[in-house]
């Protein structure tokens, strides 16, 4: 199962430096111009400030999938956007919120279903006991493990 935790965001720009340029996973490319804008972080993960969150994933239901999510990913929530099928999303079900991508079947049949196959999906049978909180924009994986969590203080 995976479970979320909001993490409260300072408002402010974040700004960091920005190269325009692809980075090729095979060989490195030739040299190329390595001008550099700058780009405010929390204005492309957060478009919608007074409703945009990071919230901290635990668990691993969505592991394994293309979402890319992992156990302790950040994920940046938009709650302003309109759900659609097979959008990530966080979700409150009987009270509790959870990860899922949320797909539609035959005979408007929905589903919360997880990336990882070894979890049950979750049949969206009970409309009150269930809500989409937000869509998932965008994740943020570390790929040294333990650095994350040591810059996030959950109050």
């Amino acid at each position: 199962m995976c479970q979320v935790v909001i993490i409260p965001v300072l408002r402010k720009p974040a700004w960091f430096r920005f190269y325009d340029i692809r980075v090729p996973a095979g060989f490195p490319s030739p040299a190329e111009d390595h001008q550099s804008t700058k780009l405010d972080l929390n204005r492309l993960l957060l478009p919608h400030p007074d409703a945009s969150y990071l919230v901290r994933v635990m668990g691993d239901s969505m592991t394994g999938g293309e979402s890319g999510i992992r156990d302790g990913a950040l994920l940046a929530v938009d709650c302003l956007l309109q759900p659609q099928p097979d959008d990530v999303v966080i979700a409150s079900v009987a009270g509790e919120f959870t990860v899922k991508r949320l797909v539609k079947r035959r005979n408007d049949a929905w589903f919360l279903v997880p990336d990882n196959p070894s979890y049950p999906e979750i049949a969206i049978d009970a409309p009150d006991m269930f809500d989409v909180w937000g869509v998932v924009t965008h994740v943020v994986t570390e790929t040294r493990r333990g650095r994350l969590g040591s810059h996030l203080r959950v109050s």
